[in-house]
């Protein structure tokens, strides 16, 4: 009777460890751009290394990402923005819209109160001015803008999305709220590149009499942990001309895009690791999916 268990648990073992090492073929997103900002169109599989579960696995194969693009951007227009809003905040996503591929989709939300202002397909020389006729008010709703927005990214056709924020940290939110905007972002596959301007910093902070003050909540620290569970990243800048700048490299990341294909095995549960091996270039991992199981 006891060997028979035995017998019986070996193969079952022996069943799962089979099952984890069945092959099947991953893909991960990769941004590689320039320190410049400018996006590597030449990128070629040799230069490329990827790491899985303390294994190194076959490249299959590297394309750059040509799938339509859409962007969804949420300025921050609340009354802390006031003396800079049109000079600084609009010229910086008029910049980055100017810098995303030429076939890219861009809508924009404000926060101060949250609302649609420019919609998908509609037109750069449109779309300014209407940006420029929004007047700072009221408090930075961001949250519920970000909701919005992924909720409107997630019901388009295209399969590349990303939402950028650019704006300061006193964002009013709860937790309901933010976990709301989290997991639109999830079910929609929204890439998050977020640029949080810190008040009181060099140059044209955001804010007037109350720069500086402590916020109720980590702002930074969430935005820092969220991004990148998403693919995304987080910077921080100490003013609106550096958000600008900050801005360009966010464009350079969604138009830097390539897909890398890679052996694996079906219960592979580590997170890849990515090399590229080319010099002065800056690396932005993104999401990994499941392509398909390979036939030996």
């Amino acid at each position: 009777m006891r060997s028979t268990l035995v017998a019986v648990l070996l193969a079952a073992l022996a069943a799962l460890e089979a099952r984890a090492q069945t092959p099947v073929m991953r893909s991960v997103t990769l941004s590689v751009y320039t320190k410049k900002a400018e996006p590597v169109s030449d990128l070629r599989p040799d230069e490329v290394v990827v790491s899985e579960g303390g294994r190194k696995p076959a490249i299959l194969g590297l394309e750059p990402d040509r799938r339509p693009l859409e962007i969804a951007v949420v300025v921050d227009s609340s009354a802390a923005t006031a003396s800079n809003y049109r000079s600084d905040l609009v010229a910086a996503v008029v910049a980055l819209w100017k810098a995303l591929p030429p076939d890219a989709t861009v809508a924009v939300w404000t926060t101060g109160p949250p609302s649609k202002v420019v919609d998908f397909g509609m037109a750069l020389a449109e779309a300014e001015p209407r940006l420029q006729s929004i007047a700072p008010a009221g408090k930075n709703y961001a949250f519920d803008a970000m909701l919005d927005a992924s909720r409107a990214l997630g019901s388009r056709p295209s399969e590349r999305r990303a939402l950028v924020y650019v704006g300061g940290l006193d964002i009013e939110a709860t937790r309901t709220r933010t976990a709301e905007a989290q997991q639109a972002m999830g079910q929609a596959l929204v890439v998050p590149l977020v640029v949080l301007i810190q008040a009181g910093g060099a140059g044209a902070p955001i804010g007037g009499p109350t720069s500086g003050v402590t916020m109720s909540w980590d702002v930074q620290g969430y935005f820092e942990k969220m991004t990148p569970t998403y693919g995304g990243i987080c910077w921080v800048v100490l003013s609106t001309q550096a958000a600008a700048k900050t801005l360009r490299e966010a464009a350079a990341i969604v138009s830097s895009q390539y897909r890398v294909r890679y052996e694996s095995v079906a219960e592979a549960q580590a997170v890849p690791k990515v090399e590229v091996r080319r010099k002065d270039t800056r690396l932005l991992v993104g999401r990994t999916q499941l392509e398909v199981a390979k036939r030996n």
